[in-house]
């Protein structure tokens, strides 16, 4: 698969995505004070790590069966450390910022790392064609 192909398909997936996501974050978006429950951790901060991840595997050609493994274990990985620094944040009140930065790089680059570790052979075999 030429490396276009799939940048097209990953623009495509990850628009579906995120417009298919638009009725959920609007709730988030409509309390005027926005309180940290479950509820809003849920709508809000989880779709914006794993919808890039979910859009990389989908646009990327492996296997259906493989795909659904890779999503399901990157997702729960995705949850796993955001629970984590979430609670981290909780428990060392005096780190809170630096926990923050740290959950604020991993949000954009902890995807693409997920992505290119589950498959980075197939995502190689890209360049070299």
């Amino acid at each position: 698969m030429d490396i276009i192909v799939f940048l097209k398909k990953f623009i495509l997936y990850l628009t579906i995505l995120y417009v298919l996501w638009i009725p959920i974050a609007g709730k988030y978006f409509s309390y005027s004070v926005v309180a940290m429950d479950l509820t809003n951790f849920i709508l809000f901060y989880l779709p914006l790590n794993m919808i890039p991840f979910v859009a990389l595997v989908l646009a990327t050609p492996i296997e259906i069966s493989r795909m659904v493994k890779i999503i399901f274990f990157g997702l729960l990985l995705t949850i796993i450390l955001i629970f984590s620094i979430y609670r981290l944040q909780m428990i060392f009140l005096t780190f809170q910022t630096e926990l923050f930065y740290i959950y604020a790089i991993g949000r954009i680059a902890f995807p693409f790392l997920l992505w290119i570790a589950f498959t980075h052979k197939t995502v190689f075999a890209l360049k070299d064609k």
